[in-house]
């Protein structure tokens, strides 16, 4: 297991982890899962998702037959994008760090289902990630990429 850079890249990845990789080659940096399983969606397929508790994050790989990372989620306190803490951050300021960083294709909604209590989301979908708040707190960051973009590798 190495030690693993917490800076958030849209579209690459976090710290050395990149999109593309390999379950076997995030265990290299992050050790064994402390928990997986399998998202099962008849329309959109399968994601295997790989828990690491003690790092704050987990890891999503569409078609768990052949493995490709392509989403990352973090809600660990010591992240950072674009050299900025985020969760010491509020909304406004996390909108400005992304539009600053050339990213300005933005989208919020109101989670209204009863497993999310007072939780917005706010995405940014030229970054394809999203930032998740309660009550005004940053709670998580979610980032990806879309599985096609490695077919050409």
């Amino acid at each position: 297991m190495k030690d693993l850079s917490l800076e958030i890249k849209p579209l690459e990845g976090f710290g050395e982890l990149e999109f593309g990789a390999t379950p076997d080659e995030i265990k290299a940096y992050l050790g064994e899962p402390d928990e997986d399983e399998i998202f099962e969606d008849e329309e959109e397929g399968d994601t295997l998702v790989l828990h690491f508790w003690d790092k704050a994050c987990s890891a999503f790989f569409e078609n768990p037959e052949d493995p490709s990372l392509t989403n990352l989620e973090t809600d660990n306190p010591d992240a950072t994008l674009f050299g900025k803490h985020i969760f010491a951050m509020k909304e406004a300021d996390i909108i400005k760090l992304m539009n600053d960083n050339g990213y300005s294709e933005i989208d919020t909604e109101i989670m209204e289902a009863e497993e999310f209590d007072n939780e917005k989301r706010v995405s940014f979908d030229d970054a394809m990630i999203d930032f998740f708040f309660e009550d005004g707190v940053l709670t998580a960051a979610s980032w990806g990429v879309f599985l096609d973009e490695f077919d050409d590798e």
